[in-house]
């Protein structure tokens, strides 16, 4: 049941790309819930028997959901270790609106000094560490007034063999990005055995970024900010999401499932489905971000021997609610 989960979660993250194709056969811009279920039935059928785990029940229904937002917490875990564990390098709060067709992005630095329930005060990050994914949606919902409906953590590192998987992706590289870019590469070089200046970058601008190039380019962390960072991470994540749009359908799947077992995720199978419903009927999507803590809001100082970020709680919650609910907190 896991895998299964985890395959239709990957499939929803990747199906407004995958069932291009079939939406054309479709004369209205939106789909319909029995146009979806017809959807899932003829990916589950492309690749014959070895893809004819993914079932359908019978008594499959179309996903309902009263709400008008969903809520989904990204967390990339930024490791050399296998699987998803250790401190929170990368913390997005993506909240769709399909009646306003808006996206909205919130991303939580990682630095920040906050409450983390039942284990004092320490950096934001520290809480997957604690209780991994469950007890870092308590620990933002708790110090933001934010209402998270469910979260998707990876490893990081994976991108390397993800990116080359997908042929590349094209980003941008600043003059003063090649040199550290490169000197992340050839260390990791050396870590694993191969010659050092295999596979270096020899030119910056746009540029088509093998999986280890990309993986260094968003480790990029001494020559300017963790904010800047946090930028880079975000530009591979879309240059990613942008090659994959341009796969078949059969390489798309098998990409998919080569990568199950880094996904960690709580939603269940209906959210899954609405969510995908949603996104493959937009026909035009707004998407707005905001930082935290926001310009203003915080100063930064020493706590046991390290940096950190003191957030002023009160004035991000109001800004966080004004920009995600278009409302004041509540008291």
């Amino acid at each position: 049941m896991k895998r299964l989960i985890s395959l239709i979660l990957l499939i929803f993250l990747c199906f407004p790309l995958a069932v291009f194709s079939y939406a054309q056969t479709f004369d209205d811009d939106r789909l319909s819930d029995e146009d979806i279920a017809e959807i899932l039935n003829e990916i589950t059928n492309e690749g014959g028997e070895e893809t004819a785990y993914i079932v359908i029940p019978e008594d499959f229904t179309p996903p309902v959901r009263k709400a008008e937002t969903f809520s989904l917490l990204l967390i990339g875990v930024d490791t050399d270790a296998s699987g998803i564990v250790g401190r929170s390098d990368t913390m997005i709060l993506a909240m769709l609106n399909p009646k306003e067709g808006s996206l909205k992005l919130v991303s939580f630095m990682r630095d920040m000094y906050v409450s983390i329930p039942k284990h004092g005060h320490n950096r934001l990050n520290a809480a997957h560490v604690y209780g991994g994914p469950d007890l870092l949606v308590e620990t933002l919902e708790k110090n933001f007034g934010i209402n998270i409906d469910g979260y998707l953590a990876v490893n990081f590192t994976v991108m390397v063999d993800l990116v080359d998987a997908v042929g590349g992706i094209d980003i941008e590289v600043a003059e003063e990005e090649l040199k550290p870019l490169n000197g992340i590469l050839e260390y990791y070089n050396y870590l694993n055995g191969r010659p050092e200046r295999e596979g270096r970058l020899e030119e910056y601008g746009l540029c088509r970024l093998t999986g280890l190039q990309a993986m260094s380019y968003a480790r990029i962390r001494k020559i300017d900010s963790d904010y800047a960072r946090t930028g880079r991470q975000q530009r591979v994540v879309v240059a990613i999401f942008n090659a994959m749009r341009k796969m078949s359908l059969p390489n798309l799947l098998q990409v998919i499932e080569n990568y199950l077992s880094v996904v960690k995720t709580d939603l269940r199978l209906n959210e899954m489905l609405y969510l995908a419903k949603e996104i493959v009927s937009l026909p035009n999507v707004t998407t707005k971000y905001l930082r935290v803590p926001v310009k203003g809001s915080s100063y930064s100082t020493i706590k046991n021997k390290a940096y950190v970020l003191l957030p002023n709680l009160k004035k991000n919650r109001e800004v966080i609610s004004e920009f995600l609910y278009g409302a004041p907190v509540l008291p």
